[in-house]
């Protein structure tokens, strides 16, 4: 009699309704919560470099699609700024036209201190280089820089 018990096939515990409701309200709860933190972490409006973080030659720029994905270097003319050079050579560096929206913007390096030393806002150092970038997912300046975690470099009048 135990034999016959044992190899009777079990039905399988079938999932309360309640339990699967939980489950679905935890999933749609997780996506929203996870759609609203990329859309913070993508919003971060950049302030502005001072202007030491602006390279000392006017030469030391490069152009960079979205998200830093690919990047190129284009010669500027007298008088260019690296916006309206990256715009006039992107066909040539990327084979597509270019994008209405660039912008130039800064990478701030981690100064390290020295041992013991506190850490001052006038110890922290500039990659001297602008990164003139494909704006058009964000069409300013801030959040096209915060995207890539860099600063909005400062316009030379």
């Amino acid at each position: 009699m135990l034999a016959r018990i044992l190899d009777t096939p079990r039905q399988p515990q079938r999932r309360s309704r309640r339990t699967a409701a939980r489950v679905a309200g935890a999933v749609v709860l997780g996506a929203l919560f996870a759609g609203g933190a990329t859309a913070a972490i993508g919003a971060y409006n950049a302030p502005t470099a001072p202007f030491e973080a602006l390279p000392a030659n006017g030469d030391a720029f490069v152009c960079a699609t979205a998200n830093l994905q690919r990047m190129g270097d284009a010669a500027s003319t007298a008088g260019e700024s690296p916006v309206d050079a990256c715009r006039r050579s992107w066909s040539r560096i990327f084979g597509d036209e270019a994008p209405n929206h660039l912008y130039p913007c800064v990478k701030a390096e981690d100064a390290s201190p020295s041992p013991g030393a506190s850490a001052s806002p006038s110890s922290t150092q500039w990659n001297g280089l602008i990164y003139v970038l494909d704006g058009q997912q964000f069409k300013n300046a801030p959040e096209t820089c915060g995207s890539v975690g860099m600063l909005v470099a400062p316009t030379v009048d």
